[in-house]
């Protein structure tokens, strides 16, 4: 990791003009590794854009140093055509495993010799020349802090906490399995520049509106049970994720799997006619990475994701029978 991190900062040193990107809808520790490296290229003056795909940022990391530094792409071909327009020397990718979870702005993206990837999710697509990609780490922004830390980069209380909101979100509160004694001694070190966890909890997990903890309420009465209980689905229609904001429910995904006795549990919403979004949750047993892969998903052993677009049915029967697999 040393010499990874060595070649890290001698790259970003000797390029002038970046941009700075992350997987689609981006979760807190896309967002947090984003600032973070923005906040890194600020301080050392260079120039650099912050470009996600999503077409709504999630306003709940605006409390945040650079929020409004975020650049949301359109998705449609003339403007991204303008937008291209800006060459990169170089590029920094976090927090995403391949070119297609990048969505648009992976056009905009240099030559791999010219790009640094950063994260925590197994490898699927050579995307860059230098890659600190370590599966053992809890989050991207665990990452971007030892890179900081080797580098001697001047903490304050701005990078402090955009850096605890990523390890907080990735960890579940420290909660999740992923978390480490890493996270607690990087946590407690932050806390030194005036991080307040509660506040940061507070703003990314208790600040829902009242209309999606009724969803959250609707998704939990209509939970299906299935193998034997091992496995949890909860799933929302079209008719009720219509002009709901999505970010704001995705805390179903752990509830699926908050049942005594379950071992995978599954979100699943239709975001547009027969196209469906599905985060699975597993405590331990069940490898759910394999499972989305199945589905030309990813993600992690306990955490993943995947989209599918057909018959609900089709679906939720080929995920029971691949989880069914699994156990």
């Amino acid at each position: 990791m040393e010499e990874i991190i060595s070649n890290i900062l001698q790259f970003v040193s000797a390029n002038d003009n970046y941009l700075v990107t992350t997987h689609q809808n981006a979760d807190g520790d896309a967002y947090a590794s984003l600032l973070a490296a923005a906040y890194f290229l600020a301080k050392l003056g260079k120039k650099y854009d912050v470009i996600i795909h999503d077409q709504d940022k999630d306003t709940k990391y605006q409390y945040l140093w650079g929020w409004d530094k975020i650049i949301s792409l359109p998705k449609d071909q003339d403007s991204l055509s303008k937008q291209s327009g800006t060459a990169y020397d170089a590029a920094i990718i976090l927090d995403v495993p391949s070119k297609s979870r990048i969505g648009s702005p992976s056009k905009l993206l240099p030559a791999p010799e010219k790009c640094i990837k950063v994260d925590h999710h197994p490898e699927e697509e050579y995307l860059s020349q230098i890659n600190l990609v370590d599966t053992t780490a809890s989050s991207t922004c665990q990452l971007i802090y030892e890179i900081f830390s080797r580098g001697k980069v001047q903490f304050d209380f701005d990078l402090a906490n955009i850096i605890f909101c990523g390890i907080m979100y990735d960890t579940g509160r420290f909660s999740f399995s992923n978390t480490r004694q890493r996270d607690f001694e990087i946590a407690a070190r932050l806390l030194q520049f005036g991080v307040k966890p509660h506040d940061v909890a507070n703003r990314i997990f208790f600040s829902s509106s009242f209309e999606s903890l009724r969803i959250i309420g609707k998704g939990l009465a209509e939970m299906e049970s299935h193998l034997d209980g091992k496995l949890c689905i909860i799933f929302l229609p079209l008719s009720v994720m219509q002009n709901n904001n999505h970010s704001e429910i995705e805390e179903l995904a752990n509830y699926s799997v908050a049942i005594k006795g379950s071992e995978v549990g599954l979100f699943i919403r239709e975001t547009k006619p027969n196209f469906f979004k599905v985060s699975f949750r597993s405590r331990g047993l069940v490898n759910v990475n394999k499972v989305a892969k199945t589905l030309g998903g990813g993600g992690h052993e306990h955490a993943a994701g995947c989209k599918f677009e057909g018959d609900f049915k089709e679906l939720k029967q080929k995920l029971i029978r691949e989880v069914g697999k699994q156990l």
